[in-house]
């Protein structure tokens, strides 16, 4: 910090305005990036992938996981809701809780905070852009983000709340693959 400090003052006898932008393109503040990931009421599948993508990140970018905040939200979701209790059970058996979780609705602070917003339904983009044009650059179906070849691999994320164990199955592997998929990516891009 003191570093920083000196470097504001010598940059300020040059008569030059230090701010934290400034710093950012110096390469002395890291903004981090920031993936929103949303699916309808924020209690299954928004808070699963954000539980998983953060536990993926620590255990395979250990050094830049840091770099990356991940949030997650509802496009129709209250305040305060807890995740639901299979998607809790299921997330405990893959090593991670959501015990501390609460919905939260998707509103102009999380979109202002978003380098990207990934959805889980078609519906969910066009609901969002509808209500924050200014989302629409930076918001994506999840299956789509990032994606080289969309031949027959863009669809919507089946939400399995209130459905079977084979429902619950396919959300989890789709989850999985389409993390693994988005992260290998980021990295190749320089992000993480």
């Amino acid at each position: 910090m003191a570093f920083l400090e000196g470097l504001i003052k010598s940059l300020s006898g040059l008569h030059l305005e230090a701010t934290p932008t400034m710093l950012v393109y110096m390469g002395l503040l890291r903004k981090k990036f920031t993936i929103i990931v949303a699916c309808r009421a924020n209690i299954t599948r928004s808070p699963y992938l954000c539980g998983y993508m953060k536990k993926y990140l620590k255990k395979n970018f250990r050094s830049t996981r840091k770099n990356v905040r991940i949030i997650s939200a509802g496009v129709r979701a209250a305040y305060g809701g807890v995740a639901s209790e299979v998607i809790q059970h299921i997330a405990k058996m893959g090593g991670f809780s959501l015990r501390g979780h609460r919905s939260y609705p998707v509103d102009r602070r999380v979109i202002a905070l978003a380098d990207v917003i990934l959805v889980m339904e078609q519906n969910q983009k066009t609901e969002l852009v509808k209500r924050f044009p200014e989302a629409a650059q930076k918001t994506f179906l999840l299956t789509a983000y990032l994606r080289e070849n969309y031949f027959n691999k863009v669809r919507d994320i089946i939400d399995p709340t209130g459905l079977g164990a084979p429902d619950y199955q396919e959300f989890i592997a789709e989850s999985h693959a389409e993390v693994a998929r988005i992260f290998k990516a980021l990295h190749q891009k320089g992000v993480i």
